[in-house]
């Protein structure tokens, strides 16, 4: 795998993959054979380390990558891009209180999606819209703070559900009123969990996510 600027088009790499135990060093791992397999470079010649504020950063070769890092119960998520900031975000699709959540958490909008969802679809919708805000978040490097809360995202076409994608390439939707910003969610382990990737770039530029999965393995 190599994620890579190839012509005038720019690409993300995303790799998720399951985890029985230690979803958090499970991602660590896929980083960082991910950012050594990107720059050519060792894998024992990069290291992984955290800003003040826990956002993630390489050393080594890989010190110019930006980075983005998500974990969930099974399952782990990671992105790199060596030319846009990226933000990734993965979530177990689990029973939770989705409108109540939604009222508290999302846009107006995003929480009447979550309302007019038929009922055993609501739980998917409210995660399809948490997880571009995660993930977008994460891109401008800020997390949830300093407007992340509040900030518009996307909901799935009414009655049009997922289906779990091949490996490959994802297609990215601007965020509403953020032209700058583009997300992409896709449902991964038979449904069972939701995956975005938010990219930050100009709207006129072409940017390519790359999707596969990847098998842990534990040293």
């Amino acid at each position: 795998m190599r994620a890579a600027q190839t012509g005038a088009t720019r690409t993300v790499s995303v790799i998720w993959g399951k985890a029985s135990r230690g979803e958090r060093c499970a991602a660590h791992r896929a980083l960082i054979r991910a950012a050594a397999d990107l720059t050519g470079s060792r894998a024992h010649a990069i290291r992984l380390r955290h800003r003040p504020d826990g956002r993630p950063f390489l050393t080594g070769a890989a010190s110019g990558l930006q980075v983005s890092i998500s974990h969930s119960t099974g399952v782990f998520a990671v992105a790199l891009s060596d030319v846009v900031p990226v933000g990734v975000d993965v979530e177990t699709v689990r029973p939770v209180p989705a409108e109540a959540l939604a009222r508290r958490w999302l846009d107006a909008s995003a929480a009447e999606a979550v309302a007019l969802a038929p009922p055993a679809g609501r739980t998917e919708t409210f995660f399809h819209l948490w997880t571009q805000k995660e993930a977008a978040g994460k891109a401008h490097g800020t997390g949830l703070r300093h407007g992340g809360l509040t900030r518009a995202v996307a909901a799935p076409a009414p009655g049009k559900r997922g289906s779990a994608p091949e490996p490959g390439r994802l297609s990215l939707t601007a965020l509403p009123g953020a032209p700058h910003t583009r997300c992409a969610v896709v449902p991964v382990g038979s449904g069972r969990h939701l995956l975005a990737v938010a990219v930050l770039s100009p709207p006129t530029d072409l940017v390519g996510v790359e999707l596969r999965t990847t098998t842990d393995r534990q040293h």
